[in-house]
């Protein structure tokens, strides 16, 4: 799930800004609307908010950037480029374990899009899923998501690898030659989703910084940093109940996780602007809409899994918001993507 407020590391940004001011955008303009500056994103160590990161891609398509733009961030989204989660991924022993601390740790990596991977026989197919950003945002981002995975695996390797195939759901761009020579291999375009495969055999090679007193070290850092990033009550809340939606229902079943009164809950939400009912709701609805687009779940199971004590009440509560019955929203959604 997609948590426009929390906070990120500015690395994505920073390059984001750097590959804008190389085509002579200035990186002022990309900054509209943000509450940041150059200054803010440049400094030493700086986090930003996702909205912020979103609103500045937003920027970037408004004024018609080439969508390349995103294939030449993502060649710079080096694995060092993500801190200590880097570090903890050059360290595993092979790809599989490393993408299983990146999905660990995803709250806090750069990624924006939701990814779900799937094994076919000798082949490894990794889809990346922009169904959570905002319409404007979806395909840079899933562009430059199908790119870094391309980046990470090279790297983690230490050679290049061409993927078997590339699929983007976009038409085929006037500069496609940058796309084959970033990717080097056949790419569809206009495709039914975002995908990216590679050979199998790959991710049971040992990595060749493959360090395991580092990696705990490095996942040690990792939970630090998700704490910190992770410290309001509203977050606190959020993560109990992506948890266990049916469990963590009621304010006072939360506050007791939390070891404080549903007195001291309700205040420290209200000094953070919310409150529990709040957060409950954006939490199951952003939660449904995953289960919804991910999941081969029905309507009924998919309420039940979130905690409902009857589908009706979940159907009006995606209503209320979405407008649209689930159903219907999924079909809409998968018709589109």
């Amino acid at each position: 799930m997609l948590d426009r407020n929390a906070k990120r590391d500015a690395a994505a940004l920073r390059i984001l800004l750097d590959v804008a001011n190389e085509q002579r955008i200035n990186p002022t303009s990309i900054l509209i609307d943000t509450d940041l500056n150059v200054d803010n994103v440049y400094s030493h160590q700086a986090e930003i908010e996702v909205w912020q990161e979103l609103r500045a891609i937003e920027n970037l398509r408004e004024i018609e950037a080439p969508l390349s733009l995103a294939i030449e961030s993502a060649s710079r989204l080096h694995i060092t480029t993500l801190g200590a989660l880097g570090y903890a991924m050059l360290s595993s022993f092979d790809i599989r374990s490393a993408l299983e601390i990146a999905a660990k740790f995803h709250s806090i990596s750069l990624w924006l899009c939701d990814v779900t991977t799937e094994a076919r026989g000798n082949v490894v197919e990794f889809f990346v899923l922009p169904h959570t950003l905002p319409e404007s945002c979806r395909d840079f981002c899933s562009i430059r998501g199908v790119a870094s995975l391309k980046v990470w695996v090279s790297e983690l390797l230490g050679r290049n690898i061409a993927p078997l195939s590339v699929q983007l759901r976009t038409p085929k761009p006037q500069d496609s030659d940058l796309y084959d020579s970033f990717f080097d291999t056949r790419i569809e375009y206009g495709a039914e989703v975002y995908k990216i495969s590679f050979e199998r055999s790959l991710f049971r090679e040992p990595l060749k910084l493959a360090d395991p007193w580092n990696r705990q070290r490095s996942e040690e850092e990792l939970k630090a940093i998700k704490s910190r990033r992770e410290a309001t009550f509203a977050n606190q809340v959020r993560e109990l109940i992506l948890i266990n939606p049916k469990k963590n229902q009621s304010e006072d079943t939360v506050a007791r996780s939390l070891k404080i009164s549903g007195s001291t809950l309700r205040r420290r939400l209200k000094e953070e602007g919310t409150t529990f009912r709040e957060v409950r709701a954006e939490t199951l609805h952003a939660l449904a809409r995953v289960m919804l687009i991910g999941s081969p779940r029905n309507i009924d199971e998919i309420a039940d899994q979130l905690g409902y004590s009857e589908a009706a009440s979940f159907v009006r509560s995606f209503r209320r918001i979405e407008g649209i019955a689930p159903g219907a929203w999924r079909k809409a959604e998968r018709e589109q993507h």
